[in-house]
């Protein structure tokens, strides 16, 4: 099952997504259980139909699970939607340097990286910007992949995950609070802008050649 997942994982990473392993994993367990309660088989050999074809179609249909994330969208080149407040957007950037600093076996290698890429774009827009300040103007598909990951980051700080060597145990609560408050402040900017997003707005990519 870490194979098949580690499949889907590397499927999902060629179009900008990436989970952590180990929910890969659940998700592979329910699917596999469900094929073989479905066809009345083995769990064993419902693992059989879980070849390459169906983890591209799998991590297509999860892709499109979170369109509104714009999978594989270059983010430099969408509408920039949205203001973003300074402070907001300096809270966003410590954590996700957050995200990178806490990254483990469990979000798989990917996490880090797409965290500093993210506080790459943000850079980028704010070098950019061309409007008055205090606001940047960012697209809204960044906030909802910052949001994710910043909320995915809070919840293994709660489940105990290992903390930086320079950072005591009992800034954990603090670490967790703090986070989900980026979190919700990214959120908030999101739904200040009075429409969710269309079925079509954000396209999945067409499958790599």
């Amino acid at each position: 099952m870490s194979t098949t997942a580690s499949a889907l994982g590397e499927e999902l990473a060629r179009i900008g997504l990436t989970v952590p392993t180990d929910r890969l994993e659940d998700l592979l367990t329910d699917r596999v259980a469900a094929v073989a309660e479905q066809m009345r088989i083995t769990e064993r050999t419902a693992r059989r139909y879980f070849d390459h074809d169906t983890l591209r179609t799998l991590a297509r249909e999860l892709a499109l699970s979170i369109k509104e994330e714009a999978p594989g969208a270059d983010l430099l080149t969408l509408p920039r939607t949205i203001a973003m407040p300074l402070p907001t957007l300096g809270s966003t950037i410590a954590a996700l340097v957050e995200v990178a600093a806490l990254a483990d076996a469990n979000t798989g290698p990917d996490t880090p990286a797409t965290a500093m890429a993210l506080i790459s774009t943000l850079g980028v827009l704010t070098r950019d910007h061309d409007g008055d300040l205090p606001t940047v103007r960012v697209p809204e598909p960044l906030l909802m992949r910052a949001a994710r990951l910043i909320e995915n980051t809070a919840a293994l700080v709660h489940q105990g995950c290992p903390l930086p060597p320079d950072v005591a145990e009992n800034v954990r609560p603090h670490l967790q609070k703090a986070l989900r408050d980026d979190a919700a402040r990214l959120r908030a900017l999101i739904a200040d802008t009075g429409r969710r997003i269309g079925s079509g707005l954000w396209a999945v990519p067409d499958d790599p050649p």
